[in-house]
């Protein structure tokens, strides 16, 4: 019987939380081929989470509850548990989202087969935005990002240039969670966000694959940690900052990718690269060079404006 590992982490979700967790122990799986375990782990919740899940506990005795030693931040609390937990399968869960029916059933049928020929493999979804109620708006998560998606996996490139795995569509394999582990998480950025980090070594070491299909409800309640982009109604200046903002954003995922690939052979060069612009230490004319070879990574809509843009904004390093 295949092992299967939903982790959560959770901080004042008491609103939420009972719901998320319903949605998950309800899946549609067979229990004869598959064990569903849920882990969760508090952050130091100061409401009524706790004593929600201790609750929900007495109904579901598959529920493992991790108490809270210290305030980690939702990024290492979430690698805690995937240091903690053994299974054959790892998905992970917000606190506050409504898993569709057979959200496992489906990312099962992809990972179970596409491992056989690529052992260190994920898969990630598309997922709904819901209002505060859970209702779906009908807009899905990555909209017209998903149409860079070729071939059904994700390159390692493409995410060094925008967001396209959100952990709460994210499952990994054992052998994922493995080379995950192989790194020393504290040593990137401000702990960095988990989810990139580990899309990121996926698709270094194997291959990451989409799901083209919405398969959870990603509620917007204001308190979101990382929310929908809104790109309407803005003002020039908004678009501007919002402009820089990404850039300082893509700069620290290309020090997180200069890290993760200085341990893979065949690609210091790329690390060295990586490193040098995110921290910077790299010329003009060899921050001009890689955005030009990326381009339309940078930016698909206007590939020959914006890596001038990069190539200009990222004169100064990221602090870390």
């Amino acid at each position: 019987m295949k092992k299967i590992a939903v982790l959560i982490s959770t901080y004042n979700g008491e609103d939420y939380i009972k719901d998320q967790i319903n949605s998950i122990l309800t899946q549609n799986i067979d229990k004869k081929k598959y064990d569903l375990n849920l882990f969760i782990r508090d952050d130091g919740s100061n409401d009524c989470t706790v004593t929600i899940i201790k609750k929900l506990k007495e109904t579901y005795p598959n529920i493992s509850f991790i108490p809270f030693t210290e305030n980690l931040g939702f990024a290492k609390s979430f690698m805690t548990l995937l240091t903690k937990v053994e299974a054959d399968y790892y998905f992970f869960s917000d606190q506050d989202d409504i898993w569709e029916q057979n959200k496992i059933n489906d990312f099962l049928s992809i990972i179970s087969i596409k491992e056989v020929k690529t052992p260190i493999c994920g898969v990630f979804s598309d997922a709904w935005i819901a209002d505060e109620n859970a209702n779906s708006t009908g807009v899905s998560l990555l909209e017209q990002r998903k149409k860079q998606i070729h071939n059904g996996y994700l390159s390692f490139m493409q995410q060094i240039f925008d967001t396209y795995v959100a952990g709460a569509s994210l499952c990994i394999n054992k052998q994922a969670r493995e080379k995950v582990l192989s790194y020393d998480f504290d040593v990137f950025f401000n702990h960095e966000a988990h989810d990139y980090f580990i899309a990121l070594v996926i698709s270094c070491y194997g291959k990451l694959y989409f799901l083209d299909k919405p398969t959870l409800r990603y509620r917007q309640t204001g308190n979101n940690v990382y929310g929908a982009r809104d790109m309407t109604h803005k003002t020039i200046i908004q678009r501007f900052n919002s402009l820089y903002n990404r850039v300082k954003n893509v700069q620290r995922v290309m020090y997180t990718g200069g890290i993760v690939t200085s341990k893979v052979h065949g690609k210091k060069t790329l690390s060295d690269t990586l490193i040098a612009i995110s921290t910077g230490k790299a010329s003009f004319y060899e921050r001009f060079i890689f955005f030009k070879q990326y381009q339309t990574l940078v930016s698909p809509r206007h590939p020959a404006i914006l890596y001038w843009l990069y190539t200009v904004m990222m004169f100064k390093g990221i602090v870390y």
